[in-house]
């Protein structure tokens, strides 16, 4: 019969994997082309996922929370709307090297027949990674794996219990135990050459730090279930945990505060918010206003809307600026405004606010949330004064903008007067950024949002 096989979509140039939300339909049922049969998600958005052709769904190869590689068989359809389970076998594992295997697996494949018995050892210096060439891992065993110190070279000598032989969490777990059960065997008689230390299991000097640490048991924390509420991440925060404990271990974050007077902005807005919506359908926030004074920042000096590349450095002459956006179940993501450099405030003001909505809507892509090069967010709309915020990664800066406040300020030598003020910080990557570079740039904005002409916004052009 032909049968078609239904692939994980390719969500954007940078994402490799996504995982299965839920399947709306089920083997046996019928479904027609474009009809959406499954939902997923990515670090970046969730996705429907249409049927490529009409026929009957014959067969499901990952469930749900299963997370995929980009390209793999995930549903089969009969085309010829007869049903029943294809007869050709499920191609998951020949399908998964597109790529070469790494060295160390052609080594272990050599080395260690599916059949030999599993020697049961105190853990190896190979991280796992997402396949070897043969399986693949799940981020869930990965992560397993790192944790107890389980090498790549143990972990592919299982025999997994999932489907098409896959390794899954249970199958882990029951080596652990069978682990901890033997003996440890002398690690000191293993090591080669005579001037090399011990290997040794798995740390901070062989493997990335695990952005989620240990995972123990409500017993083992010494905390009563009825009086807790343990809440599964969903992929999203996952994605955040990752990027923030990455974050943290590479770049070299460095912070600067400046005090900036908003009084004319906030006078200008005031004045024309109600005809702004009148004209436009949408709100002139205040947030369109400092990523407008940045952009030209960013113009000024360059270096601050760069990234590291190895040992060089990539100064990009475009700017997708990004923003935090906070969701209503408490996540957050990072839509970016493609060119910002070309719009005026007006052009800034309609792309925050169609982002925004869409954030919240659940409506992104892919391509709203990836090739950013520089982000703000505006933490003083929750009312803190001041925020110090992580670099999205592979940027090297990102502005703060606190709440905006109106108390006395000394405006001339003899004279106080209450001015709307706001704190803008930036966080910087000292590897590339210096002290004064960031000064300069912060002093730029500063100055674009203080002696802000009203000409510069586009209201005359109506968008």
């Amino acid at each position: 019969m032909p049968v078609v096989d239904m692939l994980m979509p390719k969500m954007g140039e940078s994402i490799a994997e996504a995982t299965i939300v839920t399947w709306r339909k089920k083997p046996g049922d019928a479904v027609k082309k474009d009809e959406i049969i499954l939902e997923i998600s990515t670090d970046k958005v969730d996705s429907e996922v249409p049927a490529p052709t009409s026929g009957v769904l014959t067969d499901i190869l990952f469930e749900k929370d299963a997370t995929v590689e980009v390209g793999k068989v995930i549903a089969r359809i009969d085309t010829d709307g007869q049903g029943g389970s294809a007869s050709a076998p499920a191609p998951a594992r020949a399908a998964a090297p597109t790529a070469a295997p790494a060295p160390v697996a052609s080594h272990v494949a050599a080395s260690a027949p599916a059949k030999a018995p599993l020697a049961v050892t105190a853990g190896g210096s190979t991280p796992v990674p997402r396949h070897d060439g043969r399986n693949f891992y799940s981020p869930v065993v990965r992560a397993m794996a790192r944790e107890h110190g389980v090498s790549l070279e143990e972990i592919s000598q299982l025999e997994g219990s999932g489907k098409d032989g896959r390794i899954n969490k249970s199958d882990l777990e029951a080596y652990l135990a069978q682990r901890k059960a033997a003996p440890a065997p002398d690690t000191r008689k293993a090591a080669a050459p005579a001037s090399a230390p011990a290997p040794v299991a798995a740390g901070p000097a062989s493997a990335p730090r695990d952005a989620f640490g240990p995972k123990r048991t409500l017993e083992q924390l010494g905390l009563d279930p009825k009086r807790v509420e343990v809440v599964k991440m969903g992929t999203v925060r996952k994605a955040i945990v990752k990027a923030m404990r990455n974050t943290l271990d590479t770049a070299a974050h460095v912070s600067q505060v400046h005090e900036v007077d908003l009084t004319n902005i906030v006078k200008f807005r005031e004045a024309i918010k109600k005809r702004f919506v009148a004209d436009y359908g949408f709100n002139l926030t205040y947030t369109s206003f400092f990523i407008w004074a940045a952009c030209r920042a960013l113009e000024a000096f360059p270096m601050v809307n760069s990234m590291i590349n190895g040992d060089e450095i990539i100064v990009k002459k475009f700017v997708n600026f990004g923003f935090a956006v906070a969701l209503d179940n408490g996540d957050l993501i990072v839509p970016n405004i493609k060119n910002a450099q070309d719009l005026n405030l007006v052009g800034i003001a309609r792309a925050v606010d169609d982002l925004g909505k869409r954030a919240k809507d659940g409506g992104l892509t892919p391509n709203d949330t990836s090739g950013g090069t520089f982000t703000l967010t505006n933490v003083g709309s929750f009312g803190p004064i001041m925020g110090m915020p992580l670099i999205n990664q592979p940027e090297v800066g990102i502005m703060g903008a606190g709440k905006i406040v109106k108390r006395p300020v000394m405006v001339t030598e003899d004279l106080w007067g209450f001015r709307d003020m706001v704190y803008l910080s930036l966080s910087f990557d000292h590897r590339i950024v210096d002290g004064a570079l960031a000064g300069r740039f912060m002093m730029r904005v500063e100055q674009e949002l203080q002696n802000f002409d009203t000409k510069s916004t586009g209201l005359e052009r109506r968008g």
